[in-house]
């Protein structure tokens, strides 16, 4: 009996190892029901969003020339609402793009009088709603610590604030993706049919905005499989419930696109799904010439329109006939699959950058390049979180709660399926942008566990920051890389500014705006300039020349390449200069090389007809200047004064004096006109004429020094 007994112990202590240890981060996983405090939780979110959206539209409206005048993606979305406002509403075409936000922005226009300040103010209320959207589900899986430091993380993070102020699609994918998580999130807990129908209206309402949410139907029947609450309790469920909960999502979803490719067959007589875009930009994606983040197809003009219009200009005359926009889709689909089964180690390794490029620190765009705008006006100065610092937390987080993936299932499977559909295509700020609210409620919960552990000093610490650092290391690597085509983007974004200064009239804003984008590319010469090195020299030389700093404005001009759609205007600049400074012999052979092309062009002829007098060739000088006057027959007055002054030096006295009366009656050329010939008739011994001539002009133009020198010269003549 006695050795029995003293084996009883031994048991108790192989009972008392065995026996698991609580968790010690249970209390950030482990959801409390809402609270009434939640309430002022939720409030306080959403004004701190509010507030800092407001601050940042102010600055952003009041410095920014581009904010009233959109460029690429957002002047399509502009002018699509105000195409749809002009009477055009269900269009005439199949839709190439997925339709929910032109006729979201259009509605706003309606009730803010085409106001793109209004606009975006109502984008920034949404992207504060959106806020509040990560606070609740936060709340639906972790703690409040865990939701309140999400949500203010939401409210602060700086991408989210930017992409707000501009016509663009993804703060609507924003919210409506957070609004469908959340949907799905109570629906799973409790187990409603109805709220499973609601997720699906609210996953077509997401699909027609940007239908590359629709993977996530993929996924879903997984995620009601492991997410479901009477499995984690171990209670029997039968094995259809899944399939169920999916067809009730599919149906609801179904809803709302039914219509949408109802009416593009009713219009376009093609079966497109929501939109034909798709193919394109998996070609986009998907070829030896993509670089795995920018919007271009090879052989199409580096422009939104000159990109998709230019795709199916190339994609007809490959085939030969004209392509409905399916057949244009799937003619760029089999194209990208073709190079991705015929160059499969080309297509792997475009396939990993991508998805580095994912995961990367810098926000990349293919709209405006968000880092120099952001920082542009000095809001970069401020710290505030962006994915250099979300998303390495968030991968920390995500290993962390790895353990926990049945639970959270819906998070980590939107997160995969939603990257695998931004990797599959090209990536980009604005495409990666819809997942970063999730990613932010696990760099949240990543925080929390992280200060638990230094707090009780815990020997988890010393596992768990090595995997940080290596996160770390994986997106912030990036900011230390990025120098190269950061020089770019600056580049394309001052010309940009100087596009828009342009546009605006505000010349000497523009001119500054352009040299800076030379500048930057003198320092760090990259390829990719060359897209926009004709626009910005043409427009440096023209500015220059309109100063008056010719030899300035020789230097750009000479840049343009012939290539360059405004080569022809450059050269008539350029030609014009060379005869400001005297260059004569150049001015004529810059002229002739444009008449080579252009026969008939007048500027050229008029300039050619002046040099050719400064060179001494009286007889061609006279023939050009009457061959425009008696062709092209201007009204200005110019031409006249020239082939007067050449008749001049070919003392052709009579016909110099007909010209400048010709040329005297544009106020444009008067004052030039009357003073030669003033010049003229004294002499010639017509002093009483010449005096007529300058009294008048005298009367023109009061206090003008050359007038009062000719005067004074005529009359101690006489």
């Amino acid at each position: 009996m006695s050795k029995k007994s003293k084996k009883k112990p031994v048991k108790k202590r192989v009972s008392k190892e065995t026996t698991p240890q609580p968790d010690p981060y249970q209390h950030l996983v482990a959801p409390k029901s809402f609270a009434r405090v939640e309430f002022a939780h939720i409030g306080v979110l959403f004004i701190i969003a509010f507030l800092v959206r407001t601050a940042y539209f102010i600055i952003n409206k009041n410095n920014n020339p581009l904010f009233e005048l959109p460029i690429l993606d957002g002047l399509f979305h502009h002018e699509w609402a105000e195409d749809i406002l002009s009477g055009n509403f269900w269009g005439d075409e199949v839709f190439f793009r997925a339709p929910l936000y032109p006729y979201f922005l259009a509605a706003l226009y309606k009730i803010g009088g085409a106001s793109i300040a209004f606009a975006t103010l109502i984008q920034h209320v949404i992207g504060s709603l959106s806020v509040v959207l990560v606070y609740l589900l936060s709340r639906q899986y972790f703690s409040v610590r865990v939701a309140l430091l999400a949500g203010v993380l939401a409210s602060l993070y700086w991408p989210l604030i930017y992409f707000e102020g501009d016509l663009l699609i993804v703060t609507l994918v924003v919210f409506l993706d957070l609004l469908l998580l959340l949907s799905l999130s109570v629906a799973i807990k409790r187990q409603s049919l109805y709220l499973f129908v609601l997720s699906g209206v609210i996953f077509g309402i997401s699909a027609i905005a940007r239908p590359s949410i629709l993977i996530l139907a993929l996924v879903l029947p997984v995620v009601f499989h492991y997410a479901n609450p009477a499995r984690r309790h171990k209670t029997t469920i039968r094995g259809s419930v899944w399939q169920k909960q999916t067809a009730l999502v599919v149906a609801g979803a179904l809803v709302v696109i039914l219509p949408v490719i109802i009416r593009n067959y009713v219009v376009g007589r093609d079966f497109v799904p929501i939109a034909s875009q798709g193919g394109v930009n998996f070609y986009i994606g998907n070829n030896p010439q993509s670089n795995g983040s920018q919007a271009l197809v090879p052989g199409a003009r580096a422009d939104l329109h000159g990109t998709y219009q230019g795709a199916i200009e190339l994609a007809e005359q490959d085939v030969g006939r004209k392509l409905k926009p399916s057949e244009v889709s799937n003619y760029y689909t089999r194209k990208a699959i073709d190079f991705i089964t015929t160059s499969p180690s080309e297509a792997g390794a475009l396939f990993a950058k991508k998805f580095y490029l994912f995961w990367a620190g810098v926000e990349r765009s293919n709209n405006k390049y968000i880092q120099f705008f952001w920082q542009r006006f000095g809001l970069g100065k401020f710290p505030l979180p962006g994915f250099a610092l979300v998303g390495p937390f968030a991968l920390f987080g995500g290993v962390l709660l790895w353990r926990r993936r049945r639970r959270l299932s819906l998070l980590y499977l939107f997160v995969l399926s939603y990257m695998v559909g931004v990797v599959a295509f090209f990536v980009n700020a604005r495409f990666r942008l819809p997942i970063t609210p999730v990613l932010i409620i696990f760099a949240a919960y990543a925080f929390w566990h992280l200060f638990h552990a230094i707090r009780s000093k815990s020997v988890d610490l010393f596992k768990t920051l090595p995997i940080l650092l290596v996160c770390v290391l994986i997106v912030d690597y990036d900011l230390v890389s990025f120098r190269g085509v950061r020089a770019l983007d600056e580049a394309v974004s001052y010309y940009e500014l100087g596009n828009a200064y342009l546009r605006l009239d505000e010349k000497e804003a523009a001119l500054a705006e352009y040299e800076k984008a030379r500048e930057i590319q003198e320092k760090y010469p990259t390829r990719g300039y060359m897209q926009i090195a004709g626009t910005i020299d043409y427009n440096l030389g023209s500015m220059y020349w309109e100063k008056g700093l010719y030899t300035r404005a020789i230097e750009a001009l000479e840049r343009v390449p012939d290539f360059d759609p405004r080569a022809t205007q450059a050269r008539g600049i350029l030609a014009d200069c060379y005869l400001k400074k005297g260059r004569h012999q150049d001015a004529i052979r810059t002229y002739n090389a444009i008449l080579e092309r252009i026969p008939s062009d007048a500027r050229s002829l008029f300039g050619l007809g002046v040099a050719y007098r400064m060179v001494g060739k009286l007889d061609r000088s006279e023939e050009i200047l009457r061959q425009v006057i008696e062709v092209h027959k201007p009204s200005d007055g110019s031409v006249n004064l020239e082939l007067a002054r050449t008749l001049v030096l070919k003392a052709d006295l009579e016909g110099a004096i007909q010209n400048y009366q010709v040329a005297g009656t544009s106020h444009l050329q008067r004052r030039d006109a009357y003073l030669e010939l003033a010049r003229l008739h004294r002499r010639r011994g017509e002093n009483e004429l010449a005096f007529q001539y300058l009294s008048r002009l005298r009367e023109l133009y009061p206090g003008d020094q050359a007038i009062e020198m000719e005067l004074n010269a005529l009359r101690r003549g006489r």
